[in-house]
């Protein structure tokens, strides 16, 4: 997970801002290829998901997508991460959908194998809080590379984002190469992998996957508008684009300290009601950042500001990938089959639509009320950046927060399913040897 953070750190809040300024590039442009790219990976995530359920190697299911996921990210990240003034559109596209498709092939394998390690509710729990740290180790080594002594600044250049593609290449290899050496496959499923007819019935069928769907969809649409035009809320309006890293780091720090402390929160006070929390902290600091101006004092408030969203935001992953196990297990107990590729692609699919979808509208809406990207803006374009920047996002993170805590899988119910499915399989194993 960590040099494939690093691929995931700039996507969205630095690469769009690069590619628009350096490569002039315009914003509704961008927005488009942002959304485009989403349509992809409808059909690309489900896919991937199936197919690894239904993948038989001595090393597993898992690991093999990994692998071959991993080696595309290599040849992807090697063009994306190299912004200049010949880099038009179409590169920018085909470049995000090469890294996009790896990401995906090591993404979802990867998540799903998680249900896979355990079947015990509290240690779910902690291994996503594991999962996430490692997640925001990638943060902090992305947003350390502008402070190596090699660069001129602390801006977020081409330079910075060149050098970083050799670090995310040496360090897919050498961490790809470890989990698939030394990390169990893990227990696999005592059910039967379901057709793909029979797995998409499953998934709509599901009462919680749908309300998961919702949560994690309004959350997620809400931080790609964030993420969208964060690049020019430092840059344009705060004035302030050697802080980029200063605050990068901050957030990435805090995030990695944070996420396996999330982890122990979630197994004590359980998932949904630590979601809750989490998204109703979002709408105060989107709130807060609101109220930050242009000046002297903007650097350290939105320092203070984005650091309590990234302690929060960290909260949120390991919510949203222990709760997706506790649903696989609902949808085995009610069909009899195995889904968790299939299911876990949908976090995949949610996190990348919500936050490409949610960028590349935040960047339209934008665009339309006049906003330039290399220009002054004042006006209606600034009322449009905002409403696009921070007002639907708090509605949408409203949203999130009041489904989660309607969430019907709590720990009780989590064990009784465990319970049941683990007393169905013993049955089966011993019809079987009778």
């Amino acid at each position: 997970m960590v040099p494939i953070w690093m691929l995931h750190t700039p996507a969205l809040s630095i690469l769009p801002g690069l590619y628009a300024t350096v490569s002039g590039i315009d914003l509704a442009v961008i927005g488009i290829i942002l959304v485009a790219s989403r349509i992809l990976d409808g059909i690309t995530d489900p896919l991937i998901g199936m197919m690894s359920d239904r993948t038989r190697t001595p090393v597993g299911r898992r690991k093999p997508w990994i692998v071959a996921g991993g080696l595309l990210c290599i040849v992807g990240v090697w063009f994306w991460f190299r912004p200049s003034p010949d880099t038009g559109a179409l590169y920018f596209f085909l470049a995000s959908v090469v890294v996009y498709v790896g990401w995906t092939m090591v993404e979802i394998p990867h998540s799903a194998w998680l249900s896979e390690l355990s079947q015990d509710y509290g240690e779910r729990s902690r291994i996503a809080g594991y999962r996430t740290t490692a997640i925001y180790l990638g943060y902090v080594i992305f947003w350390l590379g502008p402070f190596l002594p090699m660069f001129g600044s602390t801006e977020i250049t081409p330079e910075v984002t060149s050098f970083s593609s050799y670090v995310v290449i040496a360090l897919i290899i050498v961490t790809i190469s470890w989990a698939v050496l030394k990390v169990p496959t893990g227990s696999g499923s005592r059910f039967e992998t379901p057709s793909l007819k029979l797995a998409m019935r499953g998934l709509g069928a599901n009462k919680p996957l749908r309300l998961y769907a919702a949560i994690i969809l309004s959350s997620w649409i809400a931080s790609g508008m964030v993420a969208g035009l964060y690049f020019f809320f430092i840059s344009s309006y705060l004035s302030i684009p050697e802080k980029f890293g200063h605050i990068g780091v901050a957030v990435a720090a805090i995030g990695f300290l944070s996420a396996s402390l999330w982890g122990w929160a979630g197994a004590k006070l359980g998932k949904h009601r630590m979601l809750a929390i989490c998204n109703l902290s979002t709408v105060v600091t989107l709130i807060a950042m609101g109220l930050i101006q242009p000046g002297s004092n903007a650097f350290p408030a939105m320092l203070v500001i984005f650091s309590l969203s990234a302690l929060f935001s960290a909260g949120s992953t390991v919510a949203y990938y222990g709760l997706m196990a506790d649903v696989v297990d609902y949808d085995t107990l009610i069909t009899n089959r195995s889904n968790a590729g299939s299911y876990y692609a949908l976090i995949s699919l949610f996190q990348k639509v919500g936050l490409g979808a949610g960028a590349g509208i935040a960047l339209v809406i934008s665009s339309l009320f006049g906003f330039d990207a290399q220009g002054d803006n004042e006006g209606a374009a600034l009322i449009g950046f905002f409403v696009a920047f921070l007002g639907i996002p708090i509605i949408l993170n409203l949203l999130a927060t009041l489904l989660a805590m309607r969430f019907p899988i709590d720990e009780r119910r989590q064990r009784i399913i465990r319970k049941r499915l683990d007393s169905r399989a013993d049955r089966a194993a011993g019809a079987a040897h009778g």
